[in-house]
C-alpha cells in the first residue's frame, strides 16, 4: 500500500518513479529498525546497486513530505539523525539515550491522547506526531555510576 502512496504522491508533484527511488524505498521497508543514511548507502551497494549518497538524501526528504518516513534526533543538539519507515501519519515516540544513541520505539496511547488534546486547545488537527524522551538507558546509567563510584574510591 505504501508504495502506491509514494508512487501518487511522486505524480502529484510530478516526479517519476525511477528504478532508484523505487529501489531505495524497497530497502528502507526491509529494515525492521532505524537506520541512518550511510547504512542504507551500504545495504544497497551490498546489493549492487549504483545509487549516490545524494539520490538518497532526495529521495529520504521526498518520503519524509509525504508522511512515509520518520525522522529521530538522536541527540539532543540534533547532530546525529536515524530514519523510520512508517505508514502515512503514525506516531513516532523514541527514548534515545544520550550516552550510547540507543533508540527504543514506543507506542502509548496516552501520549497520543495528550498530543491531540494539547493540538484541540491551540486550534490544530493533529496528523501525526513525534516524541523523542532524551535520558540515559540502563546500560549507560550503571556504566555511569561505575566510574563514578571508582572515581569516588580514588578520592
Amino acid at each position: 500500500m505504501s508504495q502506491q502512496l509514494f508512487e501518487q504522491f511522486l505524480e502529484q508533484h510530478c516526479l517519476k518513479m525511477t528504478q532508484q527511488r523505487r529501489e531505495i524505498y524497497e530497502e528502507i521497508l526491509k529494515l525492521e529498525d532505524h537506520f541512518d543514511v550511510d547504512t542504507l548507502l551500504w545495504r544497497l551497494k551490498q546489493q549492487g546497486k549504483a545509487i549516490s549518497k545524494a539520490t538518497i538524501y532526495r529521495t529520504l526528504q521526498l518520503l519524509l513530505e509525504y508522511g512515509l518516513l520518520k525522522k529521530t534526533q538522536v541527540s539532543p543538539d540534533g547532530a546525529e539523525i536515524l530514519y523510520d519507515a512508517c505508514p502515512e501519519g503514525c506516531a513516532s515516540d523514541n527514548l534515545v539515550c544520550t550516552e550510547c544513541g540507543k533508540v527504543i520505539r514506543f507506542n502509548k496511547a496516552a501520549v497520543c491522547q495528550l498530543c491531540t488534546e494539547i493540538a484541540g486547545q491551540h486550534g490544530f488537527a493533529p496528523s501525526s506526531h513525534c516524541l523523542n524522551i532524551f535520558a540515559l538507558c540502563p546500560a549507560c546509567q550503571q556504566a555511569t555510576s561505575k566510574t563514578q563510584g571508582e572515581q569516588h574510591e580514588k578520592a
